[in-house]
């Protein structure tokens, strides 16, 4: 059997040509949707800030190093506080938490803004305002919240979800590294 060279050019040059205009939809409708989707992310994050630390007006983006490296941070421009974007890996990966902290020291608000826990446990923590509201208070001494399963006894302990106990340490430690952040830009002052 002999095959013509044409009887393969014709054809393949057709699937060519369809897979570079494929190729092109594909490239402009990410570039159209790209920036919708970071002006999305950006009003989101807006939003989370002015949630968690209510008395800010406007933020500037800062980072400062502690133990575990690098922490974001957006600073009120009318002195209010801060806000910090940290994480730690939980169940099904990190949890990202966003924790506002007043200029004299009171945790103000925390929300959990990026989770890929458990459905109906660990997304608890991201659902549930009564989990984050635990940790509305001036930051404890000794300056680290704990989880425990067996119910709240002293100030900094933090009742975990049930079920959760893996995220509820999660958001706790991204919450203990907000406050070692904020201790670090205050200088251990609150």
């Amino acid at each position: 059997m002999n095959m013509n060279p044409k009887d393969i050019i014709g054809p393949t040059a057709v699937l060519v040509g369809v897979c570079l205009v494929f190729t092109a939809a594909v490239v402009g409708t990410n570039s159209l949707t790209a920036e919708k989707i970071a002006v999305l992310n950006q009003q989101t994050a807006d939003e989370a800030k002015m949630e968690v630390l209510p008395e800010a007006d406007s933020f500037s983006t800062e980072t400062v190093s502690i133990s575990t490296g690098d922490v974001e941070y957006y600073a009120a421009a009318n002195g209010a506080g801060y806000v910090f974007n940290t994480s730690y890996k939980g169940y099904g990966g990190p949890v990202g938490v966003m924790t506002g902290i007043s200029a004299d020291g009171e945790i103000t608000g925390v929300k959990v803004v990026d989770c890929n826990e458990t459905p109906g446990l660990g997304m608890k923590a991201q659902s549930d305002p009564s989990f984050t509201a635990q940790y509305v208070m001036a930051i404890p001494d000794g300056n680290t919240f704990e989880v425990t399963k067996t119910g709240k006894t002293a100030e900094n302990q933090i009742d975990a979800i049930s079920g959760a106990t893996i995220t509820s340490r999660a958001v706790t430690n991204s919450v203990n590294y907000a406050i070692e952040a904020y201790q670090q830009i205050t200088g251990g002052a609150n």
